[in-house]
């Protein structure tokens, strides 16, 4: 199973898109995956505000600030899969 690791504020856009492309490519690859949403002032205050939403699968940083192309979420996904 994926694990994917969402750091930021839920109401973000970036954040919202990261979520999405991430649940909608895992479905499409038909993988089930486990998302871990932080989203406390406590556990964000270790990165810098700017460098938020962060998105790591499997423990790899995938995407800071911006989110990631779905080609690289494709590769990452069919790379964890194989």
């Amino acid at each position: 199973m994926l694990t994917a690791t969402l750091y930021g504020t839920p109401t973000c856009r970036r954040y919202q898109k990261m979520h999405k492309l991430v649940l909608d490519e895992a479905a499409r690859l038909n993988l089930s995956i486990e998302i871990n949403e932080i989203s406390e002032t406590a556990q964000l205050v270790q990165f810098s505000p700017l460098s938020l939403p962060r998105l790591y699968i499997n423990g790899n940083l995938v995407a800071s600030q911006n989110p990631p192309r779905v080609e690289q979420i494709t590769k990452i996904f069919e790379q964890e899969k194989a």
